[in-house]
C-alpha cells in the first residue's frame, strides 16, 4: 500500500531501515491479500491468547486518505474494503474488495479526536474493535454506488490491521494496533517465511511492547542500542520470538519454521548480519533460542498456552 504518510509510535523493525519505493498498485494489492490470507489463522487461532480483540471479518480496511492525491483507489467510499477473503464473514455477506464501509453499528465513520493524524480507517479499526461481541455487527455499505445494510455474525479474532507498505527494505512493522511488512520483504519471503515474520510481530501486540517500553521509558533508534534502552528491546524481541512459535503451533503452522527461517539466507538478510544493530539479537542466536523453546514447551496437536509468556503483558518492563 502506498501511504502519503505513516503514524507509528514505536516500531519494532527487522533488519535495516527500507530505501523509498515505487510499486505499481495491483502488485501492492496482491501482496496485501497474500499476507492477509496467511495472517488470519494466526489471529483467529489464536484469540485464547490475545487480551485485544476484534471481530474476524476476513478483510483489509484501508482509506482514501492513506494514497496520493493522483493515485485512483477504486475505493467506493473513504474507508473500504482494500481485500475480502474468499469465505469470510464479509465474503458470505455479499461484499465484495473496494466495497465502501460507511457505519459501524449505526453509527456514521468519522475520524475521532484521538485519531485525527491517523488515516480515516484507523477510526473504523477503533469502532471495530469496541463492538460488543455478543451483538450482530451492523454495517453500512456502498457497493457500486448503492447503499445496503449488513447484519452479520463474526467470531473474535486477535486485534490487528494487517498491510504490505510499498517499501523495498526488509522491515517489519508492530505498533500494537497495525502489523506492516515492507512489499520488499514480503516478496522476497516464502509463505512459510512470511507466517513466521507475521508471527512475531502478532507477539509483539500481544505481549503489549509498545506501552511496556513506552511506560519504561526506553528509548528507540540510535539511542535504543545502548545500556538499559538496549536490554529492554532486547527482551522484548526475545519474549516475541518466544511467543512466537506457540503463535504458529496453534495456526496448525510447524514451529520450526521459525528457527529455519533465522538460519536461511533471508534471515541473515533480515537480522543484519555485520551491520546488526545492537538492539536485535543475532539470526544465529534466535535459532538456537527457538529450537530449544520448541523441543521443551511446544508439543504438536496441542493447543499452546505460554502461561509464562502471558503473565509478562501485564509487567512493567525494568
Amino acid at each position: 500500500m502506498k501511504l502519503s504518510r505513516l503514524a507509528v509510535v514505536i516500531v519494532f523493525v527487522l533488519g535495516l531501515p527500507a530505501a523509498a519505493a515505487s510499486t505499481p498498485l495491483a502488485a501492492l494489492r496482491a501482496q496485501d491479500e497474500r499476507l492477509l490470507r496467511i495472517a488470519e489463522p494466526l489471529m483467529a487461532e489464536n484469540v485464547k491468547l490475545c487480551d485485544r480483540t476484534m471481530p474476524d471479518l476476513g478483510v483489509s480496511l484501508q482509506s482514501t486518505d492513506q494514497y496520493g492525491a493522483d493515485e485512483e483507489t477504486g475505493f467506493a467510499a473513504p474507508v473500504a474494503f482494500a481485500a475480502v477473503l474468499p469465505g469470510s464473514a464479509i465474503a458470505e455477506a455479499g461484499i465484495e474488495r473496494d466495497d465502501g464501509l460507511i457505519s459501524i453499528d449505526g453509527l456514521p465513520i468519522t475520524k475521532r479526536p484521538d485519531l485525527k493524524d491517523s488515516p480515516l480507517r484507523d477510526s473504523a479499526f477503533a469502532a471495530l474493535a469496541q463492538h460488543d461481541p455478543a451483538r450482530p455487527l451492523e454495517l453500512g455499505i456502498v457497493h457500486m454506488g448503492s447503499r445496503r445494510s449488513v447484519s452479520l455474525h463474526a467470531g473474535p479474532e486477535c486485534l490487528a490491521l494487517v498491510e504490505v507498505l510499498d517499501e523495498g527494505g526488509d522491515t517489519a512493522r508492530s505498533d500494537g494496533h497495525t502489523i506492516q511488512i515492507a512489499y520488499g520483504l514480503a516478496t522476497r519471503a516464502s509463505d512459510e517465511e512470511l507466517a513466521v515474520i507475521f508471527a512475531h510481530e502478532l507477539a509483539h501486540s500481544i505481549l503489549h511492547h509498545r506501552e511496556r517500553l513506552s511506560s519504561a521509558h526506553a528509548s528507540k533508534g540510535l539511542l535504543g542500542e545502548f545500556g538499559r534502552s538496549k536490554r529492554l528491546s532486547l527482551q522484548a524481541e526475545e519474549e516475541a520470538d518466544r511467543l512466537s512459535v506457540y503463535l504458529l503451533a496453534n495456526a496448525g503452522i510447524d514451529p520450526h519454521a521459525a528457527p529455519r527461517l533465522w538460519r536461511s539466507k533471508l534471515g541473515r538478510r533480515i537480522s543484519g548480519g555485520l551491520f546488526r544493530d545492537a538492539a536485535h539479537p543475532s539470526a544465529k542466536a534466535r535459532a538456537a533460542m527457538l529450537e530449544a523453546e520448541i523441543d521443551e514447551h511446544v508439543h504438536p496437536g496441542q493447543p499452546a498456552f505460554p502461561a509464562d509468556l502471558m503473565a509478562l503483558r501485564s509487567q512493567p518492563m525494568k
